[in-house]
C-alpha cells in the first residue's frame, strides 16, 4: 500500500467514524456555553505583587530549560515523527500489581512528576504513554509547523489504547493541548465550531476506549499558557517577575475550560480543572512561590509540577 493511499485511509475513517456525533453537537452547540468551571472568578482573584526573582528560586534561571520530566531525558516520550517510544515507558514499583496510566500529549507529560510522585507514594506502578503533538482525541494531527498531516500519530494512539486495555490499570490520567490543529478530509485547517465538535466527537470515542480498560478515567484540563518564554524572561528581568507575566484572559480560555467539562460531564468520566492551582493572581505569576511554573511559553517545569500532587490527589479522594 502506498503511502499517499494509507493517509487517504485514515482521513476517510475517521470522518465516517464522527459525522453522525458532529452533526448532532452542531444542532445543540448552547450546552457548551451553559458550562461552570471551577476556576476562580476573575473578581476575586488579588492582583499580582511585584517583586525581584528569589534568590532560592527552583530551578536555577540557568537550570529551567532542563527542568524537565523524566520521559523526555530517556527517551520514553516519543517524538513526532516516530509510532513508538525509543525506551520502556514503566515508572515507579515495577513489582506493584495495581497499575495507573499517564496517557495524552506533551500537555499531558508535564503532568508526570505530579503522577510520579502519586505512584511512588502509593507503591504502584506507572506507565507513562504519551507523544509530541499528538492529542489524546481521536483525529487527524496536523503539523501546523510543516503543514503536514502526521499519520503516525494515529498508529501512535491506536496500538497505544490497545496496550491500555490490555493492561487493564485502576486508574487513567489523560490530558491534551486547547493548541490542536486538525483537518477536515479535504485536508483543510479547521477552526471554530467544526474543529470543536470533530474534537469532541475525537474525544468521545477516547474516552469509550479508556473506560473498558478502567473503572476510573481522570481527565485533567489543560493548563495555563504564559505569554512568554519563561526562560528568556526571567533572566531578562531579575528584578521584576510581574515583567514575566500574563494576563489571566490570555493565560486561561474559560470557554475551553468549559468545552472540556462538558466533554467529561457527558463521558462519564472525572474531570479535574487545575487552573487555580497554577495561576493565583491576575496577571498570572510566572512562579509559585520558589518555584518557577514553565518550562517554556505552555509546558511546566518539572519541579513545580512536582508540587501539584497535593492538590492533585486530594481533588480525586474528595469527590
Amino acid at each position: 500500500m502506498t503511502q499517499r493511499r494509507a493517509v487517504a485511509l485514515i482521513v476517510a475513517s475517521f470522518f465516517m467514524a464522527s459525522f453522525s456525533l458532529q452533526q448532532s453537537r452542531a444542532e445543540d452547540s448552547s450546552t457548551v456555553t451553559t458550562i461552570q468551571t471551577t476556576s476562580v472568578s476573575l473578581s476575586l482573584m488579588p492582583r499580582l505583587v511585584d517583586s525581584p526573582i528569589p534568590t532560592n528560586v527552583t530551578p536555577t534561571l540557568s537550570g529551567i530549560v532542563g527542568d524537565r520530566p523524566k520521559p523526555y531525558k530517556d527517551r520514553c516520550h516519543t517524538q513526532q515523527d516516530l509510532t513508538k517510544s525509543e525506551s520502556a515507558c514503566i515508572y515507579g514499583n515495577l513489582k506493584s500489581k495495581t497499575t495507573i496510566v499517564l496517557f495524552g500529549d506533551s500537555h499531558a507529560l508535564s503532568w508526570f512528576p505530579a503522577i510520579e510522585r502519586l505512584a511512588i507514594s502509593k507503591k504502584w506502578k506507572l506507565a507513562s504513554l504519551t507523544m509530541s503533538s499528538c492529542w489524546p482525541s481521536d483525529i487527524l494531527a496536523w503539523n501546523s509547523t510543516k503543514n503536514a498531516l502526521m499519520p503516525n500519530c494515529t498508529i501512535w494512539r491506536d496500538e497505544t489504547l490497545n496496550d491500555i486495555v490490555s493492561m487493564k490499570p485502576s486508574m487513567i490520567f489523560v490530558a491534551g493541548t486547547r493548541g490542536f490543529s486538525t483537518v477536515d478530509s479535504n485536508m483543510k485547517v479547521l477552526a471554530g465550531n467544526v474543529r470543536t465538535t470533530t474534537w469532541e466527537a475525537g474525544m468521545a470515542r477516547t474516552f469509550n476506549i479508556l473506560k473498558k480498560a478502567s473503572k476510573q478515567v481522570v481527565y485533567i484540563s489543560d493548563t495555563p499558557i504564559s505569554s512568554v518564554d519563561s526562560p528568556t524572561c526571567l533572566k531578562a528581568h531579575k528584578d521584576s517577575i510581574a515583567a514575566c507575566s500574563t494576563p489571566y484572559s490570555k493565560a486561561v480560555s474559560l470557554s475551553w475550560l468549559a468545552e472540556e467539562a462538558h466533554v467529561a460531564s457527558t463521558a462519564g468520566v472525572t474531570y479535574v480543572d487545575p487552573t487555580s492551582w497554577i495561576c493565583t493572581t491576575n496577571p498570572c505569576s510566572p512562579l509559585a512561590g520558589k518555584y518557577v511554573i514553565y518550562v517554556d511559553s505552555g509546558h511546566l517545569t518539572a519541579s513545580f509540577a512536582w508540587t501539584l500532587e497535593k492538590p492533585l490527589w486530594a481533588q480525586l479522594t474528595a469527590q
